[in-house]
């Protein structure tokens, strides 16, 4: 079977979006696919992101200049995949031939239709996005990456119900914990934050993410302390990811824990292993996903998940992770300080749980639905 897999234009720097084609680059050819690759190339993004020029010359590349090469290589190929859903404006060049494209997630669609509170989106975005929907609504078939995604692209009506189908996602790449020993040579750069307790959140400043309530529940949980005499489950807090926002700054400082507050950004997957695996938890609060990897990340190795009783991390996250209410942070302290006996079952059942997410297994699941698909094209010849 020849698969042709488009993933994403590089420099948009969708960190996720190509872990996900790396994946399938390297699974699908020991599943006995022959494979082949294609993203645009960057041919006329040469200003700097600041630039106004920078997201037009970037549409040149991806819709523009990429199509003729495509064209090219889709004479080649049994079935294409396109790895991510707001690539969609692809579906009606590739139309010729069997076709699969992942939804990741439709929080941008939603967007784009006032659906998220404080998300405003111009003209333009509001156009990408339908083009978008007109191409998964002609996909053969729709594969989301969870079935809270497919419940929510259904519920938008973009594609009929009887070409979405769920692909659950596998880990992006090896998670597994890694020994004290080892995690600690690895994690020298950072210093002394990662040689206590520590508490850790993943992921970027935007409000879905839920930064803010990870903050002053971690401030909650040393006031309790404070309160009480009994030392808190962590003493330090890690944010892996951007600076705090001059708001949490200050909010941390009035609260008298700036000191014990770090963020570290370009980790690299070693380190982020190590990090996982030094934790004396990870809490992922977000307000909205379309997966959440960071859960079955950090089961994989051996850290406890606090996450929110929202799906999809209520769906993915397993009996090893305990469920919170994202926008309590005070009851989020206090969840943690119960479970702090129940750390070491919360790390047994999170690695079981993290076992079901194989990359081989996702991929092995996608080698289905190009089988489906044309199948489904040669009965209609």
């Amino acid at each position: 079977m020849k698969v042709l897999l488009i993933g994403n234009y590089v420099p948009d720097g969708q960190t996720s979006m190509l872990a996900f084609s790396r994946i399938l680059e390297r699974e699908l050819p020991r599943l006995g696919c022959e494979l082949r690759v294609i993203s645009p190339p960057k041919r006329l993004l040469l200003v700097p992101s600041s630039s106004r020029l920078w997201k037009w010359l970037g549409y040149l590349d991806k819709f523009v200049l990429f199509l003729p090469s495509l064209a090219q290589d889709l004479k080649w190929a049994d079935v294409v995949h396109i790895a991510d859903h707001s690539n969609g404006m692809y579906v009606p060049r590739v139309r010729s031939k069997p076709n699969v494209i992942t939804c990741h997630d439709v929080i941008a669609v939603q967007a784009s239709l006032g659906m998220i509170d404080g998300w405003k989106v111009g003209w333009t975005g509001r156009l990408f996005q339908r083009l978008i929907c007109k191409g998964l609504g002609a996909a053969d078939l729709v594969a989301c990456v969870s079935h809270l995604t497919r419940r929510e692209l259904l519920k938008l009506r973009i594609a009929p119900e009887s070409r979405v189908i769920t692909v659950m996602n596998g880990l992006n790449d090896d998670f597994h914990p890694v020994e004290p020993a080892e995690a600690q040579r690895l994690l020298e750069r950072f210093g002394a934050p990662v040689r206590g307790k520590y508490l850790m959140h993943v992921g970027w400043d935007l409000d879905r993410k839920n930064r803010r309530n990870v903050l002053a529940a971690f401030i909650a949980l040393q006031q309790r302390a404070a309160e009480t005499g009994v030392p808190a489950p962590v003493d330090r807090l890690l944010f892996v990811g951007p600076e705090l926002v001059p708001e949490m700054a200050e909010t941390a400082a009035r609260h008298g824990v700036a000191d014990r507050i770090t963020t570290v950004q370009r980790v690299s997957h070693e380190e982020l292993r190590a990090l996982y695996s030094s934790a004396t938890a990870l809490l992922f609060p977000s307000l909205q996903e379309g997966f959440g990897w960071p859960v079955i990340e950090a089961q994989a190795c051996g850290c406890p998940v606090f996450t929110s009783n929202v799906a999809p991390m209520n769906e993915i996250g397993g009996p090893g992770a305990e469920y919170v209410d994202p926008t309590d942070p005070v009851a989020i302290a206090e969840r943690i300080e119960a479970s702090a006996s129940r750390l070491g079952e919360m790390r047994r059942l999170g690695l079981e749980n993290a076992a079901q997410y194989t990359s081989n297994q996702m991929a092995s699941n996608y080698v289905d639905t190009y089988r489906r698909v044309i199948e489904q094209r040669k009965a209609l010849a």
